[in-house]
Formats: structure tokens, sequence, C-alpha cells
């Protein structure tokens, strides 16, 4: 699939148990900076699709972290013979605008088990608390970075490969490029700026011209 790649796509999804989900974050939220104050970070989906109602929702900057299509998918925007890229967090000297959510108390732990179940499924993320400034001071938050050492790994791939790949890959929740145009839209929404993320719609656009044109000749 790319030669620049750490690892091919994968060939069979591999979902984590229930069981393993549920120990992961006990022994995450073990480690919790305030227990009783959870907050969770958004970079992608859960800006525009949290999943939960919150208590409080405030842009936020997260500092030493930027976003990155960096994981092959092969079920949710892909398939294994026409894998896309996910979305994770990746650390680097750079910033990340996103928007921060408290959980309410009342259902805290529900909203928690949810959000295992729909970020943590196949083990690509490393949860982590990690601080966000918002204009009402800083808060800890659960952030999503990207396992590195998880054979769903692509890595960081040349902006162009990337969006060839974006470009084409559908999977049970529709299109790769579909993602990255929600993403766009919520930033522009909320006010927030990824330059790269409008770089990389502008590679996918070109690339679906240059497909239709070739189909058309």
């Amino acid at each position: 699939m790319s030669k620049f790649a750490v690892n091919p796509p994968p060939t069979e999804f591999v979902e984590l148990t229930d069981a393993a989900r549920r120990n992961h974050l006990a022994g995450f939220l073990a480690d919790a900076p305030e227990p009783q104050v959870v907050w969770v970070f958004g970079a992608g989906s859960l800006m525009w699709r949290p999943g939960f109602d919150a208590a409080e929702a405030r842009n936020g900057t997260l500092h030493g972290y930027s976003r990155h299509f960096s994981f092959w998918t092969i079920r949710a925007r892909g398939r294994p013979g026409n894998p896309g890229l996910g979305l994770v967090l990746e650390p680097g000297d750079t910033q990340c605008q996103g928007k921060v959510f408290r959980l309410k108390s009342q259902t805290r732990d529900d909203d928690l088990d949810e959000l295992w179940r729909r970020e943590m499924f196949g083990g690509v993320y490393i949860p982590t608390w990690c601080p966000v400034e918002t204009g009402a001071g800083t808060v800890q938050a659960i952030c999503f970075v990207g396992n590195r050492a998880h054979a769903n790994y692509a890595g960081r791939l040349p902006e162009d490969e990337a969006a060839a790949i974006i470009a084409r890959a559908e999977g049970e929740l529709g299109r790769c490029r579909e993602y990255l145009d929600l993403l766009v839209e919520a930033l522009e929404r909320e006010g927030l700026e990824d330059p790269a993320m409008v770089r990389l719609r502008g590679l996918v656009d070109r690339h679906e011209v240059d497909r239709h044109e070739k189909q058309g000749r």
C-alpha cells in the first residue's frame, strides 16, 4: 500500500474484549488527577459528536501534540482491500486546538464506559492526562494519543500520499474523506485553526478531480 508506512494495512480487525476495556479504564482512572472532575479533549469526531451530555464545553488548546491521519482503518472508514486512515494525536513541537468537555458527575461512569467502547475498541490510542488551556483556565483532560506500537500504526505518511488514501477509502461509517470534511467544518464552526487539515482537504479534492478526469477519458 505504501513504501512510507511503518506497518502494512491490517488484513483483519482485532477488537479488545469488554473485560479488557473495563480493566484498562479502571487502571487509567486510578491515576486521575481529580477523580470527581473528568474532562475529555476532542480533537476529532468528539468535537461534533461527543456521545454524551456534557456539563460544560469549552474551546481549548493542547500543547505538544498535533492531529495526524496516521492509523490504518479497515472497518469504520476503510476496508481490508481499500484501507483508510484514522485520526490521532501525535506528540511534537506544536499545538492542537479542539474542544474540551466536562462530564456530569451523575453520568460520569456510564459516559466513560461508552467513551472507552467507542475510542478504545481496537487499542490504537493511549489515553493520556494532559493540560489543556481554555479561556477559563487550564484543565487536566483525557487526550487520545496515538499508540505507535500498535500494528495499525501507519506513521506520518507524506501529505499527498495520505490524501490519495483518504480520497478513495470507504468503510462501514462512510467515506474517509467525509470524516476529514466534518473535521474541517467543525474547526471552522468553532473558530479553531488547523492549517494542516485544511491543506490536506485541498489535496484530497485534487485527487478526486484527477480521478474523475481519468474516468471521463
